[in-house]
């Protein structure tokens, strides 16, 4: 027999159900969901619902009042220990009279983290790492900003079975299916950024939002940060509109034209300067650690050829996840655009492998979720277990993200 009940695993994975609603919500704050339980009855539970919100511990005791005595509180990140926009959960646990919390993982923030030991010292049992592995994989993003102060990235592409991502005479829209795009715009609502290339700006006009089906509910739009090195964008692209809400981040070289520069500052875009690479190009990584350093935990690269060869073949790749959308056609032709550009591998020992964490389908589409060897995992952090799935999937989006009548 396992160290925990059926019925504990229960309540725990009902707490990351409700800490998944938190997608695209509680950014730059973890997921977080709690399950406040008394003589094997649900008393109340909650879920964090944004920055400046109450932590989901703290609704639930709210809720019960003096019924919260003598009762297990089920959570799945460490309650915190500090006095930010909302007060340390670990005191109110145990003015409340909790006798016993459950968490998943600990609180990689120095600043939150002690809620256990805190707790421990008031005389409130704890017990730690049930359902870890889930709650880890739930809060990628949280905790590779938190320990790296990098950005966790993601990589999207969608081709053909042959690995085109366009005919040979340039059209794209749409090979992957709606199925796959409404996925798409599913993650795109749970980053705090989305990158592209110039190249894709220019060829696709890309509006460069999230618009989830069904319009789900979010706290803001992410970040739209494009390269363009020597910014000959035109300004009538879509992602430059003031309307779309969130910022554009034009990244570009140093030796870009001044003018350039003042006409987006002036218009009330971002620019970032970051010298060229010996190809030209902006180098990814950098523009990794400059969106790291603007406080985005998060970002979602949809690459065109160039972008996808520096994000996934470079000495220094930058991807930590990769969904790959496969439509089941052939395009053929060796002028038609592939997945990836530039020149390639010369040697087959230099290409690096990947973990396949799922093969599905999206619609009528073959999905991948992928991780490559030596990427954030949560092997990366002492006292953490090994990441085993792929953060924020959940198995109901198969059904949730299936071909819907709008066109995104």
């Amino acid at each position: 027999m396992g160290r925990w009940t059926a019925k504990q695993i229960g309540y725990m994975k009902e707490a990351l159900r409700l800490a998944r609603q938190g997608w695209g919500l509680v950014s730059p704050n973890p997921m977080v969901g709690a399950v406040l339980v008394k003589r094997n009855q649900i008393l109340a539970k909650s879920w964090h619902t944004g920055p400046g919100q109450p932590h989901a511990e703290a609704s639930v005791l709210t809720e019960v009042g003096q019924k919260a005595s003598g009762a297990e509180l089920y959570v799945n990140l460490e309650p915190c220990s500090h006095y930010g926009r909302t007060g340390p959960c670990a005191e109110l646990i145990v003015k409340s009279g909790v006798k016993k919390v459950y968490y998943s993982v600990p609180d990689p923030n120095p600043t939150a983290a002690g809620g256990a030991v805190a707790l421990e010292e008031a005389g409130v049992e704890v017990d730690r790492g049930l359902l870890a592995d889930e709650a880890w994989e739930l809060n990628q993003f949280f905790f590779k900003f938190v320990q790296t102060k990098k950005p966790f990235v993601i990589v999207k592409t969608a081709s053909s079975l042959d690995g085109k991502i366009a005919t040979s005479s340039g059209e794209s829209r749409w090979i992957s299916s709606k199925a796959s795009r409404n996925y798409t715009h599913h993650i795109r609502t749970g980053v705090d950024a989305l990158l592209i290339g110039r190249g894709t700006a220019e060829k696709d006009d890309p509006e460069l939002s999230a618009r989830p089906w069904g319009r789900r509910k979010m706290h803001r739009q992410p970040w739209r940060i494009v390269l363009d090195p020597l910014l000959r964008l035109s300004m009538t692209l879509k992602l430059f509109d003031p309307n779309l809400g969130g910022p554009t981040v034009v990244i570009c070289s140093p030796k870009a034209d001044q003018s350039a520069k003042e006409n987006l500052r002036r218009r009330g875009h971002a620019v970032w300067e970051i010298p060229l690479n010996e190809k030209g190009l902006i180098p990814l990584g950098a523009a990794i650690d400059e969106i790291g350093k603007a406080g985005l935990q998060s970002v979602l690269i949809e690459p065109g050829a160039t972008v996808a060869s520096e994000a996934l073949l470079s000495d220094e790749p930058v991807a930590d996840l990769i969904h790959m959308f496969l439509a089941p056609k052939f395009l053929g032709g060796k002028d038609a655009p592939s997945l990836l550009g530039g020149q390639g591998l010369p040697k087959l020992d230099l290409a690096k492998n990947l973990e396949i964490l799922k093969i599905g389908r999206m619609g009528p589409d073959i999905h991948l979720v992928l991780r490559p060897k030596g990427a954030f995992s949560a092997s990366a952090a002492e006292a953490m277990p090994p990441i085993t799935g792929y953060g924020y999937w959940d198995e109901d989006l198969d059904e949730m993200y299936a071909p819907q009548p709008q066109d995104n």
